[in-house]
């Protein structure tokens, strides 16, 4: 079963502008920082999904980013 680490940030907290790809950029670094004690040291593939916590009113917004990375 491969190994999988999740991360999330949310799009209130500071330093994340309210730019979707700044969101997601932040999210994508939370989850490198902790992939080699989340997923092990080494050279491996990942697949990376990117998801949203969205609120939908009109207009909607994102509650949070997140970064899914699964090691293959």
């Amino acid at each position: 079963m491969p190994k999988v680490l999740k991360v999330k940030v949310s799009a209130g907290r500071t330093g994340v502008p309210a730019s979707h790809s700044s969101g997601w950029d932040a999210a994508l670094d939370k989850a490198l920082a902790q992939a080699s004690t989340k997923l092990g040291a080494g050279s491996y593939r990942v697949n990376v999904e990117y998801w949203a916590d969205v609120e939908v009113t009109n207009p909607g917004q994102i509650l949070g980013y997140g970064v899914t990375l699964t090691r293959q």
